[in-house]
């Protein structure tokens, strides 16, 4: 005991000279400003936004795969590795017109609701800005670190807790907090308004682009405002999608609703003459391909039809006397506005059920429904929800289908070719299958939609009425068939 203390006495005594050495260095050291803090959370909290609103933006509009959840987070883990080791490599008279650029271009193109660009040429596009952007807020930060070393564990906390709650403002507060989806303008904002901040003591020139910046990004959010406020007479945002039903007075004669979730319409009804309000549109025309299913496949006899996917409700001006109908629905916030603002469902001779949850998982629960079809049309913008198209959910359709029912496949999208995708699913089933194809009819509030159908029943798709507008659906070479343990969209989709 007496050997320890005295060992431990001899150490304290050799270190007492270099931590008064470093104690007296510290104090000549300026203490970090309150602003230098504050940024230390801003800086990283915009970043994180947009992390997080450039993958909300992909993942709603492509598919919520890890493959598009993984390419904006290396990105943003780039960045930091870059704005610690090599922030020296990226002087910031560059980093700031690179910024402003990426900002403005991607600005334009939020401002362009009617445009769609490839899928490379978009992908690329919000990778670049996300690379840019980030690069540029965690440098600045990283510029602003503490000179003291004691206040070196601040930083880092500081930095964190920013890293968090803008991944809280994006994903959990914006959702409860807006209507619509101001995720992208929003981030676009802060980050030309931290920019700013950040650059206000480099001179007038940067004042001026910063400040000018920050306007036109305030004005693109208020313009974004307006433009989903006119017309909007019903809008829900949730975890599942953002929602909204735009009514057209000026359709020609009489009222169109549309029902959107971002730029993609899930359903429209015209109100007008009775005729007219019970027309199915859109997709799901009387020559498309659930059109031909519904019509032809059980003569006058009633009818059970399943539907993963409410939507507007659309598929309900097809029920007779005597049908009944039961739609599959996750969103809980479609159900009230297809009821409500739409009159397909109320306007139904069919018997109507909604069953709230995911399709798939509420068939697993249920007996056999004995569907005579069986709709898939589940989609949210442009996403495909890939667990209801593999060999184990068709496997799971069929046991609720009754003796030559049909599976209507919706494939329409503008991203994704999933034709040779279900025609393998059928041919691993054993069933025929066959792809119909309608045409817009803007008269008639038809859109172009692609569709799939599946059978055991081969004499359905010769019937005279049906033959001529089916073909056999194209099977790719080397695509691997999809199940529960494989399923990949690199393949089909459209580059």
């Amino acid at each position: 005991m007496l050997l320890s203390a005295s060992l431990t006495r001899s150490v304290r005594s050799a270190a007492s000279p270099a931590v008064q050495t470093i104690a007296t260095d510290e104090a000549s050291l300026p203490a970090t400003p309150l602003s230098h803090k504050l940024l230390w959370v801003l800086l990283p909290m915009g970043a994180a936004m947009q992390l997080s609103a450039v993958t909300s933006y992909l993942t709603s509009n492509v598919a919520a795969i890890p493959l598009l959840w993984i390419l904006p987070l290396a990105v943003y883990l780039i960045t930091l590795i870059l704005a610690f080791q090599f922030a020296r490599c990226f002087p910031r008279a560059l980093a700031t017109r690179l910024l402003a650029v990426m900002l403005g271009g991607l600005a334009y193109m939020l401002s362009q609701t009617d445009v769609t660009l490839p899928l490379r040429i978009s992908i690329l596009f919000f990778l670049l800005e996300t690379l840019v952007s980030c690069l540029f807020l965690h440098t600045e930060a990283y510029a602003l670190r503490p000179r003291r070393p004691s206040e070196s564990t601040l930083f880092y906390l500081l930095f964190a807790a920013g890293g968090a709650l803008g991944s809280f403002l994006i994903g959990i507060a914006s959702p409860l907090l807006f209507r619509f989806n101001y995720d992208l303008a929003m981030t676009f904002l802060v980050t030309a308004l931290l920019a700013l901040a950040v650059t206000w003591k480099s001179g007038w020139s940067q004042r001026l682009l910063w400040s000018a910046a920050s306007v036109m990004l305030a004005v693109l959010l208020s313009w974004v405002h307006i433009a989903y406020q006119n017309d909007t007479i019903a809008a829900v945002r949730n975890f599942y999608a953002s929602l909204r039903v735009k009514q057209n007075l000026s359709y020609p004669g009489t009222t169109l609703r549309t029902l959107t979730n971002g730029t993609i319409q899930h359903g429209t009804q015209i109100f007008g003459t009775d005729a007219l309000r019970k027309t199915p549109t859109t997709y799901y025309a009387e020559d498309s391909g659930v059109g031909l299913a519904l019509r032809f496949c059980c003569q006058d006899r009633p009818r059970s039809i399943g539907v993963i996917g409410l939507g507007a409700g659309t598929l309900a001006a097809y029920g007779r006397p005597g049908d009944h109908m039961r739609f599959y629905e996750i969103n809980p916030g479609v159900a009230p506005i297809a009821q409500n603002v739409f009159t397909y469902l109320r306007d139904s001779a069919a018997q109507i059920q909604i069953i709230d949850g995911d399709g798939r998982l509420s068939l697993s629960r249920e007996a056999p429904q004995r569907f005579d079809v069986l709709v898939v049309d589940a989609f949210s913008g442009d996403a495909i929800p890939l667990h209801l198209l593999t060999t184990q959910a068709v496997a799971l359709y069929r046991r609720h289908l009754a003796p030559g029912g049909i599976l209507a496949f919706h494939i329409s999208n503008q991203h994704v070719d999933l034709e040779p995708a279900i025609a393998l699913l059928a041919q691993a089933a054993g069933m025929q299958a066959r792809r119909v194809s309608s045409y817009a009819n803007d008269e008639r509030g038809e859109f172009t939609a692609t569709w799939v159908l599946l059978t055991d029943d081969a004499a359905f798709f010769n019937q005279p009425d049906v033959a001529p507008h089916v073909r056999v659906p194209r099977i790719r070479p080397g695509l691997r068939l999809w199940t529960d343990d494989y399923s990949s969209l690199v393949p089909i989709l459209h580059w």
